[in-house]
């Protein structure tokens, strides 16, 4: 039961603090969370889907509610609360150390999820510094738009859905290539409708209801579009577009709840 409940606090945070929800109705929430974790831990002789960070193995993924009837369906494992974003990235982070051969490789890590960082921390030959804005969740206080960190740091930059929440974009992207190593490479990802060409920006859109419903969640400044390769190449990236995932076909997508997009890897000559 005390389990269901922290599956269920995370996956309707967002719904209940955008709603502003009544106390009655935020024990709806989290009734509905409770009921549908449950529903993914079901037994069953065929479980259907596995998370490939934790081994987890259930029914379903759990839905992640981020308020205003938007729903991110069968997401989030109730075992280690990846999403697939962070299971899609397990991949491509495992094929990537394997391609460095120096002994220590330094990689810096924006906004860290602490399945990540388990994943990292388990490489013995990482040297890993995770950064935010916010000290507490983090090793170290950074802000993306103007980093201490001399020119050339980091063999590998891990920046998962951050630059969505930062204001002036262009200014973090220039700061994630100024810090890179030559040679190093950056994990870069972000929300993309891939039903839009370019990214839709309006600043007129302040309410938290107003940016769920154009931009995703109700903390994000901007939804982007097709065009986001175009915008690292702008500061300098070359970038690669890495459809690792998508090659691997709907059946294995689905059974690990991966993010079926294609990934891009910014690296620096």
């Amino acid at each position: 039961m005390r389990n269901l409940l922290r599956v269920a606090r995370h996956t309707r945070y967002h719904a209940m603090a955008t709603n502003r929800s009544s106390t009655s109705q935020r024990w709806i929430q989290l009734l509905g969370g409770m009921l549908d974790a449950s529903s993914a831990y079901k037994v069953s002789p065929h479980k259907q889907v596995k998370c490939n960070l934790c081994g987890w193995s259930g029914k379903h993924f759990v839905d992640f509610h981020v308020g205003y009837d938007f729903v991110f369906k069968k997401s989030v494992c109730p075992e280690c609360y990846s999403h697939p974003r962070h299971r899609s990235y397990k991949y491509t982070l495992d094929r990537i150390l394997s391609e460095y051969d120096q002994e220590a490789i330094r990689v810096l890590h924006f906004a860290p999820e602490q399945i990540m960082t388990e994943l990292l921390l388990g490489n013995p030959k990482v040297e890993y510094l995770s950064v935010d804005i916010d000290h507490r969740r983090a090793m170290r206080r950074e802000d993306i738009k103007n980093l201490s960190f001399k020119d050339d740091q980091f063999d590998l930059i891990i920046c998962i859905h951050v630059l969505e929440h930062i204001d002036n974009d262009r200014k973090a992207m220039q700061e994630l290539f100024r810090v890179l190593k030559p040679g190093g490479k950056a994990l870069l990802d972000v929300p993309i409708d891939i039903n839009r060409s370019s990214t839709y920006e309006d600043w007129s859109i302040t309410t938290p209801e107003g940016r769920t419903k154009a931009f995703w969640q109700w903390d994000h400044l901007r939804l982007y579009g097709l065009d986001f390769p175009d915008k690292l190449r702008a500061v300098g990236f070359k970038v690669i577009e890495d459809n690792y995932i998508l090659e691997k076909g709907e059946l294995f997508i689905r059974k690990h709840g991966l993010e079926s997009t294609t990934s891009y890897i910014g690296t620096k000559n």
